[in-house]
């Protein structure tokens, strides 16, 4: 079992609104079988949550997804280390989330380009205290929100997430699109790895 997590967040959804989006999107979540039921799955190492939660509760990756991790095929895999659970952040200081030790600036999405560190963090501290700013590529041009650009390894403010396990992470896409499509809203994935 991993400490590592793929975390795919909410861009658009208002902190009071939090609660009851997470309820339409666990819906959502099952009755696109991307995840099952399953009382045994639980996640041992939750990533923004209160000092002391050993655990969080969980649901298994379920089979809605085209692709398949290739970790199930290994005959030492767990099905209850295949988990998936939307999670609401208990305060303010908990909706940031981030690549662990080596989060670093995003990477702009046109070019790819990482941007600077000075103009990032100031955007990224003005997106603590207010709307989200945007970015602009000293390289290419390219402007777009901070959450629009490649966040994989970055940080996010985000008053929702849907955490998988780290075999997850082939399934990122899918549930990218899928969700931009049919549930609605703007959508960003960040790795976590402490």
């Amino acid at each position: 079992m991993s400490e590592s997590h793929q975390q795919i967040l909410a861009l658009d959804v208002a902190p009071e609104d939090a609660e009851a989006v997470a309820e339409r999107l666990r819906t959502w979540l099952r009755d696109r079988r991307f995840a099952v039921p399953d009382p045994d799955a639980v996640d041992d190492f939750p990533p923004n949550s209160r000092r002391g939660v050993l655990s969080l509760p969980a649901d298994r990756l379920g089979p809605g997804f085209t692709v398949r991790p290739t970790e199930w095929d290994d005959p030492r895999h767990d099905p209850r280390w295949s988990f998936i659970y939307v999670h609401v952040p208990h305060d303010e200081d908990h909706r940031i989330w981030y690549l662990g030790d080596s989060t670093g600036p995003s990477d702009c999405r046109y070019c790819g380009t990482p941007f600077a560190d000075e103009p990032f963090w100031a955007a990224f501290n003005a997106w603590l205290e207010g709307p989200e700013p945007t970015l602009t590529c000293a390289d290419c041009g390219g402007t777009a929100l901070m959450g629009d650009q490649d966040t994989s390894g970055s940080i996010v403010v985000s008053p929702l997430g849907i955490v998988t396990s780290d075999d997850g992470w082939d399934l990122v896409p899918e549930l990218l699109g899928a969700l931009r499509a049919d549930f609605g809203g703007r959508w960003t994935w960040v790795h976590h790895h402490p």
